[in-house]
């Protein structure tokens, strides 16, 4: 689906488990599963015909999401506060010509 040529994503639900403690570890544990998925998404680029990779690559994405959804549960951030941030974010790119 496109708005104003935009794609929207939906992502489907996510539980939220394993150590979910606000701290700086789960932070550290995002940061982590991003920069596997960085490297993950290199792979496949530089092998786009290999479907081993793009497994890998869509496998540390999922990652990614299940560590923002930990991080979520950890901090008790209510849906209600994570779409006004979304729509904060998107405010901030719309005034920068990102959108």
């Amino acid at each position: 689906m496109e708005a104003g040529g935009n794609t929207i994503v939906h992502f489907p639900p996510v539980i939220a488990f394993g150590r979910l403690e606000p701290d700086k570890w789960l932070m550290l544990k995002t940061l982590e599963e991003a920069a596997e998925m960085v490297d993950a998404g290199k792979a496949h680029i530089h092998d786009e015909a290999s479907s081993e990779k793009w497994t890998a690559f869509m496998d540390e994405i999922a990652d990614v999401v299940q560590t923002l959804a930990n991080l979520c549960a950890a901090f008790d951030i209510a849906d209600s506060e994570l779409y006004e941030a979304l729509d904060r974010c998107r405010e901030r790119n719309r005034k920068r010509g990102r959108l």
